[in-house]
């Protein structure tokens, strides 16, 4: 981020880059803020999207150890049931990262547990962990395991076991708001609350982790029913003494092979109250997440050895497909099983190919200015005939000048000296 007094920007906008003095026409040339007029930019950011591909050192490898879900929650496209990893799906599981790995080179495996709910798989968990992780210590490769949990289940000694032997160095969690919102939307399958249970088993994480270098995220799902909770919530984050312990950030709902992402708000509303969101946050210490970083490796499906496996030993390359019963039996997107191993190279390319596909001009990636960004945020959503765009597309130069403000408003706060900001 530059911050260039007004004269230069106003040459910069009247395209007279020949009256700029050398170092700042090299500053902004080497940042790429300027660049020269014959280069096809597109194809450009595409071919270094395409090379951080090709030289990733991470095998993301996401497992759902379950089929089974204690949570209701009425925007889910899943079906649930109680399944969970057989011995000979750990076998075959662990002969697949290992497959995976020796195709490398790879220097770390990003391990998910993903759900359903994935700690009602946790017999597997601790099972698969120990064997995981000497796999990657024969061949020199960092072990790095995340947990995306409904936090429910998340009990002080699990909390331990996750943080302890389990190696996990992320966790998330969802709450959509206070109690009132969140238990009308994230009850338990019978209908019973969840929030205050949730809530307990976050703070209890935290001071079990201590100084453990494992990082907290709050995630808050967000429609035109809870918006107006997000700031309550926030509040009580920040009573429960979260503010600097946790990752707080809101995500619109979305279709999950289901018509979910009618209940979100307009997303140009949704882009307007999460400034006011971002402002709130600061003032009460969280952390703020407000410029975004380039994001050449968009996700799970363009990564070629990438995978999912799910309960019943399908492999998939997309998080949001597994036990969803909208995409048919046998499930369309899958591209393999673990038994035969992956057979269904052109449904990987559904997915797959998306650089490809935006290169040719299928979606509105090809002529967004944000695409250097966010890489095209999510290739299915595209595919199904939706714009996943960020809200950063619709309040990047807000977000700019927020940041720049927060930066001045923490330099005068470390510096007395500096005049007061108002």
């Amino acid at each position: 981020m530059f911050e260039v007094p007004q004269a230069i920007w106003a040459v910069l906008r009247e395209g007279g880059f020949d009256k700029l003095n050398s170092d700042v026409l090299a500053q902004l040339s080497q940042a790429e803020i300027l660049v020269p007029e014959s280069e096809a930019e597109l194809s450009t950011m595409l071919d270094r999207n395409r090379d951080g591909i090709r030289v990733n050192p991470h095998l993301n490898y996401v497992i759902q150890p379950t089929a089974h879900c204690q949570l209701g929650c009425g925007y889910c496209g899943q079906t649930h049931e109680r399944t969970n990893l057989s011995r000979a799906n750990e076998a075959d599981i662990l002969r697949d990262v290992q497959a995976r790995l020796d195709r490398g080179p790879f220097t770390e495996l990003n391990l998910c547990w993903f759900g359903a709910e994935p700690l009602s798989g946790i017999q597997q968990m601790r099972s698969l962990t120990p064997r995981l992780r000497a796999l990657c210590e024969e061949r020199g490769v960092e072990y790095r395991a995340s947990i995306i949990t409904n936090g429910l289940a998340m009990s002080k000694k699990i909390g331990s076991e996750l943080v302890g032997p389990l190696g996990v160095v992320s966790v998330t969690v969802s709450l959509d708001g206070t109690a009132p919102h969140h238990d009308r939307r994230r009850h338990t399958k019978s209908g019973k609350p969840t929030f205050d249970r949730i809530l307990a088993n976050l703070v209890q994480l935290v001071g079990t982790a201590g100084d453990a270098p494992i990082e907290i995220k709050v995630r808050c799902n967000v429609d035109r029913e809870n918006a107006s909770d997000v700031l309550p919530l926030l509040r009580r984050l920040r009573d429960e003494g979260l503010a600097q312990a946790i990752q707080f950030y809101t995500a619109p709902i979305h279709s999950w092979g289901n018509d979910a992402q009618r209940r979100s708000l307009e997303p140009d509303d949704y882009a307007a109250q999460e400034l006011s969101w971002f402002v709130e946050m600061k003032r009460m210490g969280f952390s703020v997440p407000l410029v975004p970083k380039r994001q050449p490796v968009v996700c799970l499906a363009v990564q070629p050895d990438a995978a999912l496996v799910d309960a019943h030993g399908t492999l998939f390359n997309c998080t949001e497909v597994s036990y969803v019963p909208s995409y048919s039996t046998p499930n369309r997107f899958a591209i393999g099983d673990l038994v035969t191993g992956e057979r269904q190279a052109e449904v990987r390319d559904i997915l797959g190919s998306f650089n490809d596909q935006v290169e040719a001009g299928a979606f509105g990636c090809s002529h967004c200015p944000l695409l250097p960004v966010c890489g095209g945020a999510c290739p299915k959503e595209w595919i199904e005939g939706r714009a996943p765009c960020p809200s950063s597309k619709r309040n990047m130069a807000e977000r700019l000048l927020l940041a720049a403000a927060f930066e001045r408003i923490d330099r005068a706060a470390a510096d007395p000296a500096l005049p007061e900001m108002a």
